[in-house]
Order: structure tokens, then sequence, then C-alpha cells
């Protein structure tokens, strides 16, 4: 029966969760948090210059206290703690788009729909949109695909950049960026390494304004831009080879393909890093389990454990020789050529 360690109101906190994810992003849209940047404020401050109801909005804001969001400083009177300012604006590493574009109403609906997907194992998003993955989604609507777009750059400069900033890139000549995107990874990457070179490479419309963001961050005369198709072949010429949060989204016969490309243009003692989440082999909470669910209602893509990793590398005729900060959201993980 019920044990004594255990109340129902631990329950409740997880039959409730998405009220946390929903309030959250009401406060990143209304900016909330740039609005506390000077000091705390009273719920009726914070509601004109919202134009908010102000009751709602402290009840909104009073749940967000009790989860270390906010800090209600006295009656209706609400300041900022270290996890509030992860929704600042100009804080260089907010993540205020996340929280938007998780009660975005397309990811909603998708996200409402993942019984569907349990019962059947087809994509949520084909059931509710008659799309096969997210990025055709998003290809067709360009406000969510903005706001997912700048969620991403605040993942990146939590996640992806702080990996790289530890890795040694001193005995290497050029590093090639496989579906970077815009650039911002490899820009940071060449701003943190000054020796060095980049290639960044993806679809043609991808780069096309990729051209311009190197320019601005200042690396675009030590930076390349080649498009193309990772399916089809993979620009030589680098020392190392990067995969920065791609795997996620693809099938286990997508990626073999695509790393047979990169292990064909790579150097003999050439490098692949692999950034991606990396499930752990345990009981254990780990954030990787629960964004799992994402590729699974999204497409056809998955979190994969070390195991099933180190599977699809050597099918693809790389070894997997060092892997770093397993413990966190996203690991950095070292292959080599067989």
């Amino acid at each position: 029966m019920m044990t004594t360690d255990i109340r129902p109101d631990d329950f409740f906190k997880l039959t409730c969760a998405s009220w946390i994810s929903q309030a959250l992003g009401i406060a990143a849209k209304l900016s909330i948090a740039d609005l506390l940047a000077e000091g705390a404020k009273s719920v009726e401050e914070l509601a004109q210059a919202t134009e908010s109801h102000a009751p709602s909005l402290y009840r909104i804001l009073r749940c967000l206290s009790t989860v270390g969001v906010f800090h209600e400083v006295e009656p209706r009177h609400f300041a900022l703690t270290p996890l509030a300012e992860y929704l600042q604006s100009d804080n260089p590493y907010s993540l205020k788009y996340l929280a938007i574009t998780n009660i975005d109403e397309w990811r909603w609906r998708v996200f409402g729909d993942m019984y569907h997907t349990v019962k059947t194992g087809e994509p949520a998003i084909k059931s509710v949109y008659s799309v096969n993955n997210y990025w055709q989604y998003l290809e067709k609507n360009t406000e969510p695909n903005l706001i997912f777009s700048q969620s991403m750059f605040g993942i990146a400069q939590n996640c992806q950049i702080q990996l790289l900033k530890s890795y040694d890139f001193s005995k290497v000549g050029k590093v090639v960026d496989i579906a970077g995107g815009q650039g911002l990874i490899i820009s940071a990457i060449l701003k943190h390494n000054p020796h060095l070179q980049g290639l960044l490479f993806d679809m043609p419309e991808t780069v096309f304004d990729a051209v311009k963001f190197l320019k601005a961050e200042g690396v675009d005369e030590r930076c390349e831009v080649v498009g193309g198709d990772m399916f089809k072949s993979i620009p030589s010429g680098g020392d190392i080879y990067l995969m920065s949060y791609i795997m996620i989204d693809w099938d286990d016969d997508s990626i073999v393909k695509f790393l047979e490309n990169i292990n064909y243009a790579m150097p003999k003692n050439g490098k692949l890093l692999v950034i991606d989440p990396v499930i752990p082999v345990d009981n254990q909470y780990h954030w990787s389990k629960w964004e799992d669910l994402y590729p699974m209602c999204m497409g056809h893509g998955l979190v994969r454990t070390q195991a099933e990793f180190k599977a699809i590398f050597r099918k693809s005729g790389f070894e997997l020789v060092n892997i770093f900060s397993p413990e966190k959201p996203l690991s950095l993980m070292e292959l080599v050529r067989v």
C-alpha cells in the first residue's frame, strides 16, 4: 500500500508539471524579468507595463516563485532570482525563447497527441500537421521558426559552446562544422582559438545568411562557407569535423549514411567531434531521458545511450575514444577513424 515517505503532493507536482512550463513561457512572453532588472516591482506595476490582468499575473508569479523563478520579497512585490535571470533578454546566456517556444501552440498540440505516438509509433506531428518532422512544419511557418531558432541559440550558448571551449584545439589547423546553421558554433570556436581556420557546411539556403553573421562576428576571413547536402558528400580538408546537436533528429540508417561521407572526407589522422545528449543506463533523473520524448513526437530521431552510439559509429567506420561531460544535458564525444 502507501509508503510513509511519499506524499500525495509529490504526485500532484508531477501531474501538473505542464503548468510550470505554461507559467514560465507566459512570464517570458511578457518580459517580466526585463522589467525587474533594476529591482523589485509590484504586481500592479508589472501588470500596467505588460497590459495584463493584475490578479491573474499575480497568481502566475506566485506559482513561479515556488520553483525558484522570481521571489516574492513582500506581499505582491516580486524580484529576480538566479533562475529568473535566464529569462532576461540581454543576458548572453538567455533561455527566454526556449521558454516561449515550449508553450507555442503548435508544440502544445503535438505533445498533446503523444498518446497517438505511443499507441502507433507514428510521430504525433504527422497526425496533427500531416508533416514527417518538425523541420517540415517550421519551413512553412515563419514566426514559430524564428522563435525556435532563437531558442536553439540560447541552448548553444549554454551547452555546445561551453563544451567546445574546454576542448584542446591547439594542434588543429582547420575545423569543419557540418550542418552548422548560420555559424554560431564555428564562430565561437574561431574566436576562442585565433590560430584556427574554419569551414561552415550546410544546405545552400541556410548558409546564404551565414556570411553576414560570420562577418558580424569578425571571423569571416577565417571561415569558408560551403553549401551542399551531407547525405551526398562532405567537404574535405579539415583536421576536425564537428556535428553539434544533429544526430538527435535522425534515425540510425540516416546517421550511418552521413557518417560514412564524413569518414570518406576526413584525413586518416582526423577526428570527429559529436555533441548530442547521451542517456545514462540507470534509474536516476537525467534530462536526456525526457528530451528523448521530443524526437519521438516530432520526427524519427531519438536520444541514444553510449552503447547505441558506439554501434552506429562502428558501423560507419569510427571508434569512440573519449566522452566529455556525460552528466550534463549534452555530451562531447571524440571519434577517430577505425
